[in-house]
């Protein structure tokens, strides 16, 4: 299904989001870091519509659940697993998340999610090779993106279940601005269906943001783009045609879907004779087939690698996006191109780290405001001065004899114990070079300025 069948679904399914973006303003906003965009999640229509009169009856069942609060919170759908990068990039879900809870996250504020209906809005949507986009307030590295979508035997009036999900292979993803790009292979299906995206940070505290996206396959299925094709082996030949003179008179060998089998439908197999769909290397068998035989197509464009121009930048024979999509490099700044292959000209300092992936010239400033027996104000003013533009920003700092109990222009987000962590607002993602940011913190103990401050990960100085 093409993106612009995408766009038009949630121009036609949402209303104008004036409505919503002035409200937001007014409600409490959340630290989460993003959700699926397309195809798009529940949430995330349920969020760029009008949540005061919404036009979709499930958005509006699921608002009688939860109020409209959740959706406003539309990118904080949100579980914990803390662990190793090993552990959080293999986690066992169906250990972790009840069938059933699966939209939610297993957060009962989030709970309108997991209704089972037949009326979620879908996108339309077909097999074959396709890029999902997740829409991220907050950017994040390293992190995993695992996808599912829901069993041929599944329907809408049944819960998500984890026994009725499939998990689908995906090729490395990008990051162009704000989105992440992952590419995969969406199967064979028909009707209605679900897909399940899971954004895992590999980090101490272990966030995973969770994103359920109904999509819509029409009556179609292999046949679709192969009508002659009866036994669905992928090629038009002999046991197709005699399946269809068997059939003749009835529906059973029906190719133009007209109800009867008949001269026009014997026509249409003819027409069609020989392998079905594309054939990059000629063989006689279809790339559909050899992929599924075991041909490899790392960045899922449906094409075997052998027949696809792939870059191979170190010339070690494996495509740059197999070798990242494999880990056997590291991609930072996720352009897929390995990092390797970008120090000559991208590692000024030569300590074998890409300059965008370690940014300097961040400093911070410290100043309490107000003090109390007990307690006190400070604001921490972060100034990027590293000629980067972030799309999504992070402080960390070890608070030295007092607890941080709240704050604003900054959200408070679970790390260790030892640790406060604050990220980005919706409104304030954007933290550009020249520019600066208060966020201000509410104390209780002793004031006293941290030993050190962390902003993306990069340690930031004192200024002047």
């Amino acid at each position: 299904m093409s993106k612009s069948a995408l766009r038009r679904f949630v121009a036609e399914t949402v209303a104008p989001i004036a409505t919503a973006t002035i409200l937001v303003g007014t409600a409490t906003s959340a630290f989460g870091h993003g959700s699926l965009a397309s195809p798009p999640s529940r949430i995330y229509l349920g969020w760029q519509g009008d949540l005061q009169n919404p036009a979709e009856p499930a958005i509006a069942a699921a608002i009688s659940v939860g109020g409209t609060q959740p959706f406003y919170d539309w990118n904080e759908v949100v579980n914990f697993h803390p662990g190793d990068a090993l552990y959080q990039s293999t986690i066992d879900y169906t250990q972790k998340i009840p069938d059933g809870r699966i939209a939610s996250a297993g957060n009962d504020k989030y709970a309108g999610l997991d209704l089972v209906r037949d009326d979620w809005p879908a996108a339309p949507i077909a097999s074959g090779p396709f890029t999902l986009e997740w829409f991220a307030t907050t950017p994040h590295n390293p992190n995993v993106f695992r996808v599912w979508i829901t069993t041929p035997d599944w329907n809408p009036n049944q819960p998500l279940r984890w026994g009725q999900l499939e998990e689908l292979a995906t090729g490395a993803p990008t990051l162009l601005e704000d989105t992440y790009e992952i590419p995969t292979t969406i199967p064979s299906r028909t009707g209605r269906h679900a897909i399940v995206v899971i954004w895992q940070r590999l980090d101490p505290a272990g966030e995973g943001f969770y994103a359920v996206s109904d999509v819509d396959f029409g009556n179609c299925d292999e046949r679709c783009d192969c009508p002659g094709d009866l036994t669905l082996d992928g090629q038009v030949n002999g046991a197709d045609l005699g399946l269809l003179l068997g059939s003749w008179g009835n529906a059973g060998g029906d190719v133009d879907s007209d109800g009867d089998t008949d001269g026009a439908d014997l026509g249409l197999m003819l027409g069609s004779w020989g392998a079905c769909g594309p054939d990059c290397d000629g063989d006689g068998i279809t790339d559909v087939e050899e992929i599924a035989a075991g041909a490899a197509d790392c960045d899922h464009d449906g094409i075997p690698d052998e027949c696809a121009d792939l870059p191979d930048c170190d010339g070690d024979g494996i495509p740059d996006p197999c070798a990242i999509a494999q880990g056997l490099v590291e991609d930072c700044d996720t352009n897929l191109i390995p990092d390797l292959c970008e120090m000559e000209i991208g590692d000024a300092d030569g300590d074998g780290r890409l300059d965008v992936c370690e940014l300097d010239g961040f400093l911070h400033r410290w100043r309490v405001i107000d003090q109390w027996s007990g307690g006190f104000v400070a604001e921490l003013d972060v100034i990027n001065d590293s000629g980067q533009c972030l799309k999504g920003w992070e402080v960390l700092f070890s608070p030295v004899g007092f607890e941080v109990t709240g704050s604003w222009n900054g959200r408070l987000a679970p790390s260790d114990s030892d640790q406060v962590r604050l990220v980005n607002e919706t409104w304030n993602a954007d933290l550009c070079s020249g520019k600066a940011l208060t966020i201000g913190l509410q104390c209780e103990g002793d004031p006293s300025e941290p030993p050190e401050f962390l902003l993306n990960g990069s340690a930031t100085s004192p200024a002047p």
